[in-house]
């Protein structure tokens, strides 16, 4: 057993993680799923959703979302004495118990961060993206962050099928991105002023210097 802020977290139980205190400030307490990481994960997004919980006193209702940096997850309730954690999958179906592909997806943004020494800025799933044509279609695709309101990530994924006319560019939610390119979402928490480009399967990352 440790503590965070008052509220308990069991690290004993081999299927489950679990808090204990948190139904002073909801009806229930939560557990996450153990799966393929180490328990020190597990308490990381047990510790995000305390803090959630503390600071904001939110009303938490059956089914309802909870941005974890750049991914999504959902209160379930599997047993009546608990809120389970559930994750979207990585196409966007369907939600699954547990959650192992946002850990995954935020240990890989962060990792490509700190490789280039840079600051990692988590977008969410209310923010913006702005895209061209062909890059929901897969091809070699350059990423720009801009600086930018705080409903937009920043970013502008751009394709060889980009004809320079800036009304054929659409503005979409992030989440659409990341269900259709899986491929990029290790760098989209890149820094703002930071490009990435894939281009014959090889990646380069730079400074924006324009």
């Amino acid at each position: 057993m440790i503590t965070y802020k008052g509220i308990e977290i069991d690290v004993e139980d081999n299927n489950y993680m679990k808090t204990k205190g948190l139904s002073s400030y909801l009806n229930k307490d939560i557990r996450i799923a153990i799966g393929n990481h180490v328990r020190e994960d597990y308490i990381d997004v047990l510790k995000y959703i305390i803090d959630y919980i503390i600071i904001n006193k939110p009303t938490i209702s059956v089914n309802q979302n909870i941005g974890y940096y750049s991914w999504l997850l959902q209160f379930r309730v599997d047993d009546q004495n608990y809120y389970d954690i559930y994750e979207v999958n990585s196409d966007g179906s369907n939600f699954n118990n547990g959650c192992d592909t946002a850990i995954s997806i935020i240990r890989n943004q962060s990792e490509i961060c700190s490789h280039y020494g840079l600051s990692t800025i988590f977008p969410n799933f209310n923010q913006m993206v702005v895209i061209s044509q062909g890059v929901y279609e897969g091809k070699d695709i350059e990423g720009i962050r801009y600086e930018s309101p705080e409903h937009m990530s920043g970013w502008w994924l751009i394709t060889d099928d980009y004809d320079d006319n800036i009304e054929s560019l659409m503005t979409v939610h992030y989440h659409h991105v990341a269900f259709s390119r899986p491929d990029i979402l290790k760098y989209l928490a890149l820094p703002f002023g930071y490009r990435f480009l894939i281009e014959n399967n090889e990646v380069e990352i730079s400074k924006d210097e324009e």
